[in-house]
């Protein structure tokens, strides 16, 4: 169906008493567009009509500014377009974002009042977490293509391959401990076994200037006959 054969059908659902839910899963419309539809509907059931673009033109600054912007006109071009001064197209700007988005709330609600408790406990959890707008889109197109399983899945591996390198460096800390013990009594033991070779080298040098003593003192008699005629 084209536009206007879902907006005639949107009228006619609308007329029977269908809810906006219901409509928007019948002819897959938004909530804004088919709020938009039975606006009209129900003005035109007052006796009202739909602004035309003249009816427009000939309103306030104001209502025009506003009818810019929801034509997703910069507040620039608006303010160009209606020779209006800054400020007041700031403030025009700021209240037709504030009505926009209690429109956009209001939709929302409709579309998921059922689950509103739902809505609001994702909410939190998106806030806890501070994920981003693009962290959320990425994740809900994970789900989309079924890879959320494939990503549970690798993420569980990965748990499980970080908690082994944890062991392996708790246990290669635990060695690295050891081996710097023993070095540490190695090196005791090594400064231990130089003292007593110190000490063994200065008794021998002692010994050795003992035994000479003690030959040069007590020679055999005829070696000492020997040196007395030399003299």
């Amino acid at each position: 169906m084209n536009r206007a054969e879902k907006e005639q059908y949107v009228i006619r659902l609308y007329k029977e008493n269908k809810s906006t839910r219901e409509i928007a899963e019948l002819v897959h419309m938004s909530f804004r567009d088919i709020g938009a539809i039975t606006k009209k509907v129900k003005l035109e059931a007052d006796g009202e009509r739909w602004p035309l673009e003249e009816d427009v033109n000939s309103k306030s600054k104001t209502t025009q500014a506003i009818k810019l912007f929801s034509e997703l006109k910069s507040p620039v071009e608006v303010a160009i377009a209606l020779d209006l001064p800054a400020n007041q197209v700031r403030a025009i700007y700021q209240d037709y974002l504030e009505l926009d988005g209690m429109y956009r709330f209001a939709s929302i609600y409709e579309e998921a009042k059922y689950d509103v408790h739902d809505l609001l406990r994702l909410h939190r959890i998106v806030k806890v977490l501070g994920l981003e707008k693009h962290d959320i889109i990425s994740a809900f197109e994970l789900i989309k293509n079924n890879q959320l399983e494939t990503l549970q899945w690798k993420a569980g591996y990965l748990r499980s391959e970080i908690n082994m390198l944890e062991w392996e460096k708790r246990n290669s800390t635990y060695h690295l401990s050891n081996l710097r013990r023993m070095i540490n009594e190695f090196e005791e033991t090594l400064a231990q076994k130089r003292g007593e070779m110190t000490y063994l080298n200065r008794e021998c040098r002692k010994l050795r200037q003992r035994f000479i003593d003690y030959n040069t003192h007590n020679l055999h008699p005829i070696v000492q006959s020997e040196r007395t005629l030399l003299k």
